[in-house]
């Protein structure tokens, strides 16, 4: 397959995936890695698919397999790190790729605010409040960043703080259900 073709496949398995057609995608996506096997992107790519599709033994394993390819793919190993927190709830793990992430890329916001999402697991509201303050000062516009403060705020039974949290989460996403839930149950 040629270049030119693998780059029309991926725009328009892209442009499925946006449309939620996740499996017509993942079916394009297949096709192309059967021709450029060792290609970390769509590795990655069909690692998402996997996870949006709730297959996440096969999410990891696309995800391991990406960063195979390319020890720096950022997104490849936050999202790893993501499932084995959220889904896996294997935070030790998870710590371990987030400390890599930390390592090669310091000034990641996501790597920070998946392990403050490791500490609220765990209960430990004021840790979680340091990781996620740091992913705020790294990116302030990422309302999930705001969103999961406000949770460790609540946890340390600071509620000002949290209702400030969640109001800064719903001016930068004002579709966030669960903020404004969270916000009139404040």
């Amino acid at each position: 397959m040629e270049t030119e073709q693998i780059n029309n496949l991926s725009l328009k398995a892209s442009e499925l995936f946006v449309n939620g057609q996740y499996t017509e995608a993942l079916k394009i996506y297949y096709t192309i890695l059967a021709t450029d096997l060792n290609n970390s992107s769509y590795n990655y790519n069909v690692g998402v698919i996997c996870s949006f599709l709730n297959d996440i033994e096969l999410a990891v394993a696309f995800y391991k397999k990406a960063i195979r390819l390319d020890e720096k793919n950022i997104r490849a190993i936050n999202n790893l790190a993501s499932l084995y927190v959220h889904r896996i709830k294997d935070f030790n793990i998870a710590a371990e790729y987030l400390d890599y992430v930390i390592k090669i890329a310091p000034n990641d916001p996501e790597a920070y605010n998946t392990y403050g999402n490791i500490c609220l697991y765990k209960n430990d509201f004021e840790k979680a409040k340091l990781y996620l303050k740091k992913a705020i000062m790294l990116d302030e516009n990422y309302f999930g960043n705001h969103y999961d403060l406000a949770r460790a705020f609540i946890g340390l039974e600071q509620k000002t703080d949290a209702k400030k949290e969640l109001k800064k989460c719903t001016k930068l996403n004002p579709n966030y259900k669960p903020a404004f839930e969270l916000l009139d149950s404040l």
